[in-house]
């Protein structure tokens, strides 16, 4: 996966909406937003991605330069549509409000507690 742009990343940086419930952070190596640990709004290689719902993305598809947010060829995720940098940065700041929204409305994610590393026990050497 390529990083992406500084011009991606200012658009992303630009659209991000002034909460004091938004937490910054890198997914997949690149700029991302969480509300309630839910990411809403991020970068990912030469594009900005939304969380607005399965519904709003079907619409919002349909839009020249926008789609269904798909991670690799067989992984689509289906709240998130993704723009290229080309949007509209009004639009983009429209949305990346939307999805601030959304995802906050959703349930809070729960930490999930770190696994234990199980070590192996070692076989007694036979002393002969």
């Amino acid at each position: 996966m390529s990083e992406p742009s500084p011009e991606v990343i200012a658009a992303f940086e630009t659209a991000l909406p002034e909460d004091d419930r938004v937490e910054q952070k890198k997914m997949f190596g690149s700029p991302c937003a969480f509300v309630h640990r839910q990411m809403f709004f991020g970068t990912f290689e030469a594009s900005i991605v939304a969380r607005v719902g399965p519904e709003r993305v079907l619409a919002l598809a349909e839009q020249p330069g926008m789609q269904v947010f798909t991670l690799a060829p067989d992984k689509q995720w289906d709240d998130y549509v993704q723009m290229d940098p080309t949007t509209d940065p009004a639009m983009v700041a429209e949305l990346a409000t939307e999805a601030l929204a959304w995802a906050a409305a959703l349930p809070k994610k729960v930490k999930r507690p770190k696994k234990k590393l199980r070590r192996r026990r070692q076989k007694a050497s036979p002393t002969g």
